[in-house]
């Protein structure tokens, strides 16, 4: 078992995010499967009844902001100020700093009475909920949806982003309707602007679980942005991701030319994902969501080329109100975040298979102590075997996904010439035996979540095509 390094803050914040999802989540599951089964049957009726083909957008992405997630740009309110959201499919709440938008001038704006406030496990953010237009461009918006604005943040959770963009599931989008408090602390009589003094984090939190309990204030869920979407007939019920790589390449030297590196950027198609057959090559496996809270999904075994195939704990029974199953599949998260036993498997098996191997990951996570990465010309990538995944596949079927050298070791990051290892196990002893196969598996095929198909939705992945020169 090699030392663990130290994360870097995107890579923190990521995780933390997470984790604090999974615990907020706990009580608003039992609705939650039929919600999702009308809105799905009802996003098939509306195309039915069309008669039309369904609206699809290619949206431009990039991991530059964040050094890590990818971003889109998205347009709020009648002045289109804009936002590079994190797209995430591990959390569900649309959000943005008030330096990118802080509803002045914004003629659209309706302010309501409702607060958002989310729990991570490095901090959080909270603010006022208001209802305004928020789109991608010409074609994919919204004249109104709802949207937070971060009034309280613990600093460096989204690292270079000016918001997030969930698209999970509604089940974790809880939002706090104040119209009680406010009936008795006229004025202010609505929650934009903020009418709470500054504060940090902590102490807000603190604060307004009281207010919470004074006023007898519970938490609902509401629609999701990528679920307004769909409702509104904008875009049939499913989305993809093509990605080349999560975490930066410095390769390019300036910072203008990072931003113009083709590994940086990506694809969000929202709407569709088979008929993109340039984004592609063969055919799409499909995976089982097993809950509709995560794009759960159930890991089997895990193998090293040249190896025997290790199985897969099950999540052990004290997890499964919160975390459902021992995987998910999470754009949000730059790693492979797996549980003790995958991670133990792995690690062990590269070790067995290859000192060489071993000694690189000893040197790595020295290096990364010391905020350096292990030195490429060292690495002879070349030698690394690939990394199988074994999943549920939709007819109960084993479902093998690849992960290769080049994404789980990736090169020219933290800077050029160096390599970082993408692959971590539990933070802490005792954690949920749940991997989260974040963007370093994503990175080798082109990934569609379709929650049109069956109750909870499929999601499918075909082989990555990359541009000539990545």
């Amino acid at each position: 078992m090699i030392r663990k390094p130290p994360l870097p803050t995107h890579l923190a914040a990521a995780l933390g995010r997470l984790d604090g999802l999974r615990i907020a989540a706990r009580a608003r599951l039992a609705h939650l499967v039929a919600d999702a089964e009308q809105h799905r049957l009802a996003g098939l009726r509306r195309l039915l009844e069309s008669g039309l083909p369904p609206r699809i957008a290619r949206i431009p992405i990039t991991n530059v902001h964040c050094g890590s997630d990818y971003t889109a740009k998205i347009g709020i309110g009648s002045e289109h100020a804009t936002a590079d959201v994190i797209l995430d499919t591990g959390s569900s709440a649309l959000a943005v700093s008030p330096t990118a938008y802080d509803g002045s001038g914004d003629a659209h704006l309706k302010a309501t009475t409702d607060a958002q406030i989310v729990h991570y496990g490095i901090g959080g953010w909270a603010g006022p909920v208001v209802n305004t237009s928020v789109g991608f461009g010409p074609g994919v918006s919204l004249r109104s949806t709802s949207i937070a604005l971060w009034s309280v943040q613990e600093m460096g959770v989204f690292n270079g982003a000016t918001g997030i963009m969930g698209l999970a599931y509604s089940g974790l989008n809880a939002v706090y309707d104040l119209a009680a408090y406010f009936e008795q602390k006229k004025p202010p009589d609505t929650t934009y602007p903020w009418p709470f003094p500054e504060q940090d984090f902590a102490t807000f939190a603190g604060d307004f679980k009281q207010l919470r309990k004074q006023y007898g204030i519970h938490s609902r869920s509401v629609a999701p942005y990528f679920d307004d979407l769909e409702s509104n007939g904008v875009v049939a019920n499913k989305f993809a991701f093509h990605t080349l790589r999560s975490w930066v390449c410095r390769r390019a030297g300036s910072q203008d030319a990072i931003a113009m590196d083709p590994l940086n950027q990506g694809l969000l198609v929202l709407g569709g994902g088979e008929e993109q057959t340039d984004l592609y090559d063969g055919a799409f496996v499909e995976l089982n969501v097993l809950d509709d809270l995560y794009y759960n999904t159930s890991l089997r075994s895990v193998q090293v080329d040249g190896c025997a195939a290790v199985a897969v704990e099950p999540l052990q029974q004290q997890f499964v109100e919160d975390s459902k199953t021992n995987a998910i599949i999470d754009s949000g998260t730059s790693v492979l975040y797996l549980a003790a036993d995958v991670y133990a498997a792995i690690t062990g098996s590269l070790r067995q298979l290859d000192a060489s191997f071993g000694a690189a990951l000893d040197a790595f996570a020295a290096a990364n102590q010391q905020h350096q990465g292990y030195p490429v010309d060292q690495l002879r990538l070349e030698r690394w075997p690939d990394i199988h995944f074994v999943l549920e596949g939709t007819r109960g079927e084993d479902v093998r996904l690849t992960c290769t050298p080049r994404t789980y070791w990736q090169v020219d990051y933290p800077a050029a010439g160096q390599a970082y290892f993408q692959i971590i196990g539990p933070l802490e002893a005792g954690d949920a035996n749940q991997s989260v196969l974040g963007l370093p598996l994503m990175n080798n095929y082109y990934t569609v979540f379709d929650r049109s198909q069956s109750t909870r939705g499929v999601v499918r992945f075909a082989p990555i095509r990359r541009p000539e020169g990545t």
